[in-house]
């Protein structure tokens, strides 16, 4: 399967302690993991915000709001980090994806990720930026790894594989 760009921001963030892992796609320990509880997600680029019901223990940031597999198919190529920074480059199918996440898992986040693709010989690069806050615990209703849309519609758990 072949992707112009990343599966962004249609699945998104969790909440448990102000603890990350990472891990490279090798070793299944590379992940962002939020607090549990509900977060709210704003894209900076997108009218479309939303809330999502956090599980720590199945929490995947990257995979769940960027890269769908990203676990699977992306290769962590080089990563650091500094104070509350951390920053990878990844190699993907057809595509680059370097990260910089800034924050707390378990309060409040930015993360804003390049994601570079070859497009008739020409490399072009989509910008992804979004900022999250923990809201508290999740309402009765809104099951864990469930995301519900401005708006009100609710997509089902992310987690139902996990």
């Amino acid at each position: 399967m072949q992707r112009s760009a990343p599966l962004f921001l249609m699945t998104i963030l969790a909440l448990s302690t102000a603890t990350a892992t990472f891990a490279s796609a090798a070793e299944p320990a590379q992940r962002l993991q939020r607090a549990t509880g509900l977060w709210k997600v704003t894209p900076a680029t997108s009218p479309f915000s939303w809330e999502i019901c956090v599980d720590h223990a199945r929490d995947r940031l990257i995979d769940d709001d960027l890269w769908s597999d990203f676990e699977q198919e992306c290769q962590i190529e080089s990563h650091s980090r500094q104070g509350d920074s951390y920053h990878f480059q990844s190699s993907c199918p057809d595509a680059r994806l370097a990260v910089t996440f800034k924050g707390d898992l378990a309060r409040a986040y930015t993360l804003s990720a390049d994601t570079t693709v070859q497009v008739n010989g020409k490399s072009e690069v989509q910008r992804t930026e979004l900022a999250a806050v923990f809201q508290g615990a999740c309402p009765a209703g809104l099951a864990p790894g469930a995301k519900k849309m401005r708006g009100g519609m609710v997509m089902k758990s992310l987690y139902t594989d996990r």
